[in-house]
Order: C-alpha cells, then sequence, then structure tokens
C-alpha cells in the first residue's frame, strides 16, 4: 500500500510502499544518506507523526528512524535533511574502462576509469559509485573533481579476503571493461563562508581530494585545512602538492595512528590532531570520512569544541569482504 511522507522543514512530498529512501530516491527526493546498510547513521530521521517499521519488524511512532531501513506504515511526516541541488542529478548504470592504475602502496591502487563518451555522468565533489565487476559491487568515493576527459578516480583499498578487491588485483589490465552506478551520496560542498576542516581516514582522502580540487578550480578562498590519518607512513600516496596545489589558504596535515619511530610529524588520530589545533570550532565547517568509529569520535569531540551540530557533514564507509 503506498503511503504520503512529508518531509520538514522543506515540505516536500513524496509516495512511498517500500523502503523509505529508496523510494525518495527514485522520485528524485534525495534526503541524506551515506552507507544505506544502516550502520553509519547519516540518514536518520525524526518521526513527527506517522508511522513506520524497522528491518526487525518494530513499529517506531515517535523518536528517530533510520529511512534506509524503514517502512511507512501510514501517511506520515518527518523532520529530514533534503538537498533539491542533487535532485537534478540522474543516477546512471553505464559502462567503463580502465584507463590506468597505479599501485601507490602495498594495499591501495589509483584507479582511472574511462565513460563512454555518450554517457553524460554528472556529479558533484565528494559523492560515490558503485563498481561492478564479475557479478560482484562495491561503492567507491570518486577521487576527483569532475574533468574534460570525463574519466573517474578511485581508491581502493585491498580488503583481507575481500571479493572485489582481490578479483581488481589478480585481473586489473588496461582496457579491463567493467560498469559504474552512480552518483550517489549526499556528501558534497556546501555553500558558506566559514573556514573548512577537512578530515579524512585512509582511503577516505578520496572524496576529501574532489572537494579540494573544487576549491582550487573555482579559486575558493576560504581557510581549509586538510587531516590525513593513515596507520603507515607508507600509505601517505599523496604530499601536499598533490593536495593544495601550493594554495596559501590550504593548510595539508598527515597523521600518522601506528608507531614509527622515523615519522618526524603529527602522530596520533586524526581528530585528536584537530582538537589539539583549535580551541573552538563554532566559526568553521567539518568534512569528514573514514570508519563509523573515526565518525562519531570526531563529531562527539568536535561537538564538545562547539561546533554547531548543522556544520558537521559526514561520509562513513565500511571494509565489505
Amino acid at each position: 500500500m503506498k503511503y504520503s511522507i512529508e518531509i520538514q522543514p522543506s515540505g516536500v512530498q513524496f509516495e512511498t510502499e517500500n523502503n523509505l529512501l529508496d523510494d525518495a530516491l527514485q522520485q528524485d527526493i534525495v534526503m541524506e544518506h551515506s552507507c544505506k546498510t544502516g550502520e553509519c547513521g547519516v540518514c536518520s530521521a525524526q518521526v513527527i507523526s506517522g508511522m513506520f517499521e524497522d528491518k526487525e519488524g518494530n513499529k517506531i511512532s515517535s523518536g528517530k528512524i533510520l529511512t534506509c531501513q524503514s517502512r511507512a506504515m501510514a501517511d506520515s511526516v518527518i523532520q529530514a535533511k533534503y538537498y533539491p541541488e542533487l535532485a537534478g542529478i540522474a543516477v546512471r548504470t553505464v559502462p567503463c574502462k580502465v584507463s590506468s592504475y597505479d599501485h601507490v602502496s602495498e594495499d591501495i591502487v589509483v584507479l582511472s576509469l574511462r565513460l563512454p563518451p555518450t554517457a553524460k555522468f554528472d556529479y558533484l565533489a565528494g559523492q560515490y559509485i558503485d563498481l561492478s565487476f564479475k557479478g560482484i559491487k562495491r561503492s567507491y568515493s570518486i577521487a576527483n573533481v569532475k574533468c574534460d576527459s570525463g574519466e573517474i578516480e578511485l581508491h581502493i583499498r585491498k580488503v583481507p579476503n575481500g571479493k572485489m578487491s582481490t578479483l581488481l588485483w589478480d585481473n586489473l589490465k588496461p582496457n579491463l571493461l567493467m560498469r559504474l552506478e552512480g552518483p550517489k551520496g549526499t556528501f558534497f560542498l556546501r555553500e558558506s563562508n566559514k573556514p573548512l576542516i577537512l578530515i579524512a581516514g585512509g582511503t577516505g582522502i578520496a572524496p576529501i581530494k574532489a572537494i579540494v580540487e573544487q576549491l582550487i578550480a573555482q579559486d575558493i578562498k576560504r581557510d581549509v585545512y586538510v587531516y590525513w590519518g593513515m596507520p603507515t607512513k607508507s600509505g601517505f600516496f599523496l604530499n601536499a602538492d598533490n593536495l593544495t596545489a601550493s594554495k596559501p589558504n590550504i593548510r595539508f596535515v598527515p597523521v600518522l595512528s601506528g608507531s614509527d619511530e622515523s615519522w618526524l610529524g603529527r602522530k596520533g588520530f586524526v581528530h585528536e590532531a584537530v582538537i589539539e589545533d583549535f580551541d573552538s570550532l563554532d566559526t568553521h565547517e567539518v568534512y569528514a570520512c573514514g570508519s563509523p568509529v573515526m565518525i562519531e569520535a570526531a563529531k562527539l569531540a568536535f561537538n564538545e569544541k562547539k561546533l554547531s551540530v548543522d556544520a558537521f557533514f559526514s561520509d562513513a564507509f565500511t571494509a565489505a569482504t
């Protein structure tokens, strides 16, 4: 049975009969979301009225729901973030071929994919795609701003016993044919003049790099601080010049979480480096991409530094085998 959903405060309405988030996206109603598995919590919405059922069959008429894990049981009203900026960007499934690849560390490959000239694949810096190969599908953030060549850059980590990464490591070659679906996600740069703090854990640097490239291409003068955490120094396959293009308003801070006596830079958890560097975050915006544990730790710590709840944007990812 179909039910009507109203999103507050935007007043946008849509109809749903299955998964709440999927039905909204199919109607170009883009509510905030990320992993779509229920782990990151980004798609949380407040129930104002109505009734919902979660994946476990629990009925919910008050409090919060995860839109990616819920379906409506009645006409309802929810409070959720809605992004009209993404409504005109169509999700497409297109073939792609390997243009180039580079094993930049023992467990990370930088992969460039070439799309057909007729693909008309549009996206915002920070979004992700689903890559399909030999029946396996995995999500990867796009690591470059949209460019004239139309190529898509991905940063892929080799996951122990990972089906997709094992396939790629064993089969990568120029012109290898695959398929991608996207763009997806609501991680993108909002219009603002506030100073920016961009935080990445591991290959979470991919969407952060794309956002930095957007800032540089648009010659945006906001103060930008890029913090990148890695467990080993060999994992820092991008240096300051790669990320900042020597722009004086963009500062790069690599942070090593592992033990290495030869490392002379910052050490510890990446979000803790931010805490050490700023007395208050009340005038800043933060964009963070990494594991759900990193995202949650950063959110809690930054709230204590007076970061507004509306100034924290995140993209959480989990390693899938």
